[in-house]
C-alpha cells in the first residue's frame, strides 16, 4: 500500500480512528490543525491507518500513530512507519523520537521492531480514568 498526505478534508476520519485507540482522543479540529503544521500521513481512502509526525530539519517526533480498529494487526502501521521512516530518512531526516504509554505492549512491540530503541521513561506521564501511567519514549536513527 501507498502512503498519502493528509489534508483538512481527512480530519474527521481521523478522529474517528484515534477516537478508538486512545483513552483521550483528538477531536478533528485539532486534527485539521495538525494536517496544516505537521507532516500527516496516511494508508487507503477511506482512511484505515495515519501518522502525524512533527519536524525540524535533522528530527522527528511521531505525535500520534492510530488504525482503524477493523484493521489492527493486519499490518498497516508497520507498513504505515516502514515507509514514513524512508520519506523522513529521504529528506534528511536523522533522527525520530516518540513517546508510548508503558502499557502499550502492541505499540511497544511495533517501535522494537522497527528499530526503535527506549531512551527514557516519564513517570506519572499520561493520565488515565483509574490513575497515572509512565511514558517510554525511544529514538530511532536513520
Amino acid at each position: 500500500m501507498k502512503i498519502r498526505k493528509l489534508t483538512a478534508r481527512d480530519a474527521e476520519a481521523m478522529a474517528h480512528i484515534h477516537a478508538g485507540s486512545f483513552e483521550r482522543p483528538w477531536p478533528a479540529l485539532d486534527m485539521s490543525v495538525h494536517t496544516e503544521r505537521d507532516l500527516c500521513l496516511g494508508l487507503d481512502n477511506p482512511l484505515k491507518c495515519f501518522v502525524i509526525l512533527g519536524r525540524t530539519d535533522l528530527h522527528a517526533e511521531i505525535l500520534t500513530l492510530a488504525t482503524h480498529s477493523d484493521h489492527r494487526g493486519t499490518g498497516l502501521a508497520t507498513d504505515l512507519l516502514s515507509q514514513s521512516i524512508a520519506k523522513l530518512k529521504s529528506s534528511g531526516c536523522q533522527e525520530i523520537f516518540l513517546e508510548v504509554a508503558e502499557d502499550n505492549q502492541a505499540a511497544r512491540a511495533l517501535y522494537k521492531k522497527l528499530g526503535f530503541v527506549p531512551v527514557g521513561r516519564r513517570p506519572g506521564y499520561y493520565r488515565r480514568a483509574n490513575g497515572r501511567m509512565a511514558a517510554i519514549t525511544y529514538s530511532l536513527r536513520v
